[in-house]
């Protein structure tokens, strides 16, 4: 009998727009945390969510030791993260997520 391994779960994001109206974008092949997947929109994306702070990003992340890969775009970021990382970021996404007007 093999055993099963769990799964680590992956975050792979973009959060983009403009002004005040950004948008979090999963990719297909990304985990979507219980705490997100409850404010999906009908298109499968969480709207509204704040501006991301990349630096606080970068400084939440290494002080909680959790690597990740991202880059920034001309409207936004997209963020990469495996395992224990993608939980730490789930954290830090949430923090985004403005609390009047989001999907419940």
């Amino acid at each position: 009998m093999m055993a099963m391994r769990p799964q680590a779960p992956i975050l792979d994001l973009f959060v983009g727009g403009g002004g005040d109206a950004y948008r979090l974008y999963f990719a297909p092949a990304s985990s979507v945390p219980a705490s997100l997947r409850r404010r999906l929109d009908e298109r499968g994306d969480v709207f509204p969510v704040r501006k991301p702070d990349l630096e606080d990003l970068a400084s939440f992340m290494w002080a909680t030791d959790s690597p990740y890969a991202g880059h920034t775009t001309s409207n936004g970021a997209e963020i990469y993260t495996v395992g224990r990382s993608a939980v730490t970021l789930t954290v830090w996404l949430e923090g985004l997520v403005e609390m009047n007007g989001s999907h419940s």
